[in-house]
């Protein structure tokens, strides 16, 4: 008899905060998108917390962001979430990785209402699958007080004055490290490249994982010279009051970064998706891109802060084909391990 009111008595507090729960999502009656991005997307100076308010307000919804890492790592977790995807959105896969992401088929195809908003030449190869939401160059940024010869080459970089003096990024672990080992493939090609990174090798003083080390190891001074972005300058000038770190000009050109927005396979969030990437678009999202993302807004109509004087705008833009980077990236970047590790 104990044992029967005893489970009685369980069922009725079950039922009682089933029926709480249901009561609490039902006064809410909010649609929720879940969007993955990388780490800096989301930190208290990224692009999201200015932007997803205004979204939400609008839309009436709750948007979940959730943060995989950098963007090799975000598309890595839409792989192995594929066959029960739990994102609808994603943020922040390249024109280097989108032809991975279209292999692996984790995106689904979508053009907004408003896509003639993004200034032409800015694009994806493979048309349809991501949406372009803001744009850069990779480029080495210098302390110009402390660095006396004319950066404007790939050969300016191999000067004696500038050994151990260079500090880059992985290009297993991070973007722009990825970026600048296809910069050298285009430039140098296959087999090139490896001479010259053998040439550049005793001028660099280490090799991070991340952009956020390699920054921070130029602001405290231990080397003049890191891989960062052709927009970097901007962040010193306006936040830092330093306007003597430059980008510097290669005569070969600069590789072009276009980061794109893209709806996940199989969300069951698909309208709620599409007006994201649309918002996304509009002047309201895109003028919040330069002091946040410290990249190039896509909408032609967003008028650039004046410390963007300090951007460097290359006159060529250089590009590997996202399917030649899909099928060498493994062969690249091992051979790239091997030089460096001699």
């Amino acid at each position: 008899m104990e044992k029967k009111i005893v489970l009685f008595i369980a069922l009725i507090l079950v039922l009682f905060l089933f029926g709480c729960t249901e009561q609490k999502q039902n006064e809410t009656g909010k649609k929720e998108l879940t969007i993955y991005t990388y780490d800096s997307m989301i930190s208290e100076y990224g692009l999201m917390p200015k932007i997803i308010p205004k979204f939400e307000e609008q839309c009436n919804c709750k948007v979940n962001l959730i943060s995989k890492g950098d963007s090799g790592q975000v598309l890595t977790t839409l792989v192995l979430e594929k066959e029960n995807p739990k994102a609808d959105v994603v943020i922040g896969i390249d024109n280097s990785l989108i032809h991975n992401a279209i292999e692996n088929n984790v995106l689904e195809k979508f053009t907004p209402k408003n896509i003639d908003k993004i200034k032409k030449g800015i694009e994806f190869n493979e048309k349809g699958f991501l949406t372009p939401f803001d744009f850069g160059f990779i480029a080495f940024v210098f302390d110009s007080q402390k660095v006396e010869i004319e950066l404007n080459n790939f050969n300016s970089l191999l000067d004696s004055s500038l050994r151990k003096k260079i500090v880059i990024e992985n290009p297993r672990t991070s973007s722009p490290g990825l970026a600048l080992l296809l910069w050298t493939i285009k430039v140098y090609g296959d087999p090139g490249y490896k001479d010259y990174w053998k040439k550049l090798k005793p001028n660099i003083l280490v090799v991070t994982d991340g952009w956020d080390e390699a920054a921070g190891l130029f602001k405290a001074g231990e080397a003049p010279i890191y891989l960062s972005y052709a927009t970097s300058p901007p962040y010193y000038a306006e936040f830092e009051e330093i306007n003597y770190f430059l980008a510097a000009e290669f005569e070969e050109g600069h590789y072009i970064q276009i980061e794109g927005i893209g709806i996940v396979k199989g969300t069951k969030n698909r309208e709620l998706a599409e007006q994201f990437i649309e918002f996304m678009l509009t002047e309201e999202a895109q003028k919040e891109i330069p002091f946040t993302q410290f990249m190039f807004p896509v909408n032609e109509k967003v008028e650039l802060p004046k410390a963007f004087d300090y951007a460097l705008i290359p006159s060529k833009n250089l590009e590997v084909d996202p399917k030649l980077v899909e099928e060498k990236q493994e062969e690249w970047i091992s051979e790239w391990e091997k030089i460096m590790s001699s």
